[in-house]
């Protein structure tokens, strides 16, 4: 069970930083497919993408050096805490089709925030 737990966290952190760094990078380019980035100020765009990639270190780095390795669920959480925002933004604006992602990556940071606890 501890190598599936470090597998799926793995492809979190690889997901959650490719994803803040990507959108950060490209957000000009992005803009047409990602509504959101033209409704949040610059800095919350900036916030949100940073927080993406702590979080996702959050995930390895604690346990994977054994320095406050309770900071692992912490991340997950806070992860998780970002997709259920993300969720409620699809819901208000009516984007259905991205919920099955959000959705997945959710369950993914609360089952490991669960098994780390």
């Amino acid at each position: 069970m501890t190598t599936t737990i470090w597998i799926i966290q793995g492809i979190l952190a690889t997901v959650f930083t490719l994803s803040g760094t990507i959108i950060y990078l490209f957000k000009d380019k992005l803009k047409p497919k990602l509504s959101w980035l033209t409704e949040y100020s610059p800095n919350m765009v900036l916030f949100i993408c940073v927080s993406k990639i702590i979080g996702a270190l959050g995930l390895i780095l604690p346990m994977y050096f054994n320095i406050l390795p309770i900071l692992t669920p912490i991340a997950a959480l806070g992860l998780a805490t970002i997709m259920v925002l993300a969720m409620a933004y699809h819901f208000r604006k009516k984007e259905y089709k991205d919920l099955p992602a959000t959705i997945i990556f959710l369950a993914l940071s609360l089952f490991v925030a669960y098994h780390r606890f």
